[in-house]
């Protein structure tokens, strides 16, 4: 286990979800208020524990394959059987969830979470058996889609039952739908649904079945966190694996033990999770960043930090993945530390992360050779921006730690590859920034 305590895996899928909902804030708390409603109406039918517990993780990370606001925004439809490309940010969920073991269950119930019952044709997809699991799923996101959080909730109870009501055997799975009924009449059920207690009523649902996570989780959750960010376009599509192994071998060249060295990598994969609070057409501008759209990019360091700080057990990777950006000089971002207030495993992922920015293409330039990569590095330790130590560390092992690199990207650009072909494979296109990261490559 870490050395510095265990890892909850509900505190990481609540932490995932909150930066899901960075990619549209309109829509703050969606995937909270779908897990209580999915947990709400299987306590409804008396379902069993474990079958709860893959609930609240499912509705914690339903959306997690939407990766832009476009595509979040279309999913408000209640009506959303129409929409053939429905299935599409489901498909692309599983695919991104499906290898790490504690979502194998997980992974198959968001895939199939908009599948309408269709008077009983639902039980299948695509030659798949949908979960029941999916269909109580489908149920909560459906509901949550109606609330309008302008408006008292309680006056809205007999609006939102009506409607779900109207479509008992034809989107919704009947016995579904009286359960909802029969918990809709219960005030305290929608009371809670917009209580700024619903972290807390869903962490207590799921306390007796927490699961600690040992280090081979944690990296493997990480790595999963990383495609969710990467993803969004293909020119950032292998940077944080990229700066996860650069860190990890100048970590273990400046000397740090294993477990270090370990909870480095982490925070390679971590440090720009912030960045889904960020418009894609800011990521991907072509062009020079206005002053207000670099503004809005520096802000990711802070959503990092505020992403990754409530996991207990992970404060050394919270503190080296959100100090990415301080500077020596005390001109860096966002807490415009002096040199001294910056721990190394922070200095050593600002080292990797320029490095491995300027070794890649980006949509407003190529790749640097390796001279300009040299001098740039050089300068800025010769400036105290970046801490000359970590320089050194790398330039003088720079044919070894640039393999490295180069062998972990092109793997992650195959697993992305791989991840954009089975979805184009599957729903006939890839959606939003997805899409247009294939017609680019």
């Amino acid at each position: 286990m870490l050395s510095d305590g265990t890892i909850n895996l509900l505190d990481m899928v609540v932490s995932v979800s909150n930066a899901i909902d960075l990619v549209s804030p309109e829509m703050g708390n969606h995937h909270k208020r779908v897990a209580y409603i999915a947990l709400a109406v299987a306590r409804e039918m008396r379902l069993p524990a474990e079958f709860k517990h893959d609930l609240i993780l499912s509705g914690l990370l339903h959306d997690i394959g939407a990766l832009s606001r476009e595509e979040r925004r279309e999913l408000t439809r209640f009506d959303d059987d129409s929409d053939a490309n429905i299935h599409a940010h489901g498909e692309a969920a599983y695919l991104l969830l499906h290898k790490f073991r504690h979502f194998a269950n997980v992974a198959n119930v968001i895939r199939f979470h908009h599948v309408p019952w269709s008077g009983g044709v639902g039980r299948r997809f695509r030659g798949e058996e949908v979960p029941l699991a999916s269909h109580i799923l489908h149920l909560a996101d459906r509901v949550d889609v109606l609330v309008d959080p302008a408006n008292p909730i309680l006056g809205q109870v007999d609006t939102i039952a009506a409607a779900v009501s109207r479509q008992a055997g034809s989107m919704f799975e009947p016995e579904l739908v009286e359960a909802f009924l029969e918990l809709a009449w219960k005030e305290y059920f929608w009371l809670d649904l917009v209580s700024p207690s619903l972290d807390q009523l869903l962490r207590r649902s799921a306390s007796n079945l927490a699961i600690e996570l040992d280090w081979d989780d944690v990296q493997d959750f990480a790595e999963l966190m990383a495609h969710i960010i990467d993803f969004r376009s293909r020119f950032t599509a292998t940077h944080s694996s990229g700066v996860a192994a650069v860190g990890a071998i100048l970590a273990n060249t400046i000397g740090f033990s294993a477990i270090e060295c370990q909870k480095l990598k982490v925070a390679g994969h971590l440090h720009d999770v912030g960045k889904l609070a960020i418009p894609t057409e800011i990521l991907e501008k072509p062009s020079r960043l206005t002053a207000d759209e670099y503004r809005i990019i520096k802000s990711h360091a802070y959503h990092t930090y505020r992403i990754l700080e409530p996991i207990a057990g992970l404060a050394d990777v919270t503190a080296w993945a959100s100090l990415h950006h301080e500077r020596l000089d005390g001109n860096g971002y966002p807490a415009r530390r002096p040199g001294h207030c910056i721990p190394l495993g922070a200095r050593i992922i600002a080292v990797a992360d320029v490095y491995t920015a300027l070794s890649e293409d980006r949509p407003y330039r190529r790749s640097s050779p390796r001279s300009r990569v040299v001098g740039t590095l050089e300068e800025l330790a010769k400036t105290m921006v970046l801490d000359r130590s970590v320089i050194g560390a790398l330039l003088d092992n720079y044919d070894e730690v640039d393999r490295h690199r180069q062998r972990t990207q092109e793997m992650a650009l195959q697993e992305y590859d791989e991840f954009v072909g089975s979805l184009n494979a599957c729903c006939g296109h890839a959606e939003g920034s997805v899409q247009g990261a294939k017609e680019r490559a």
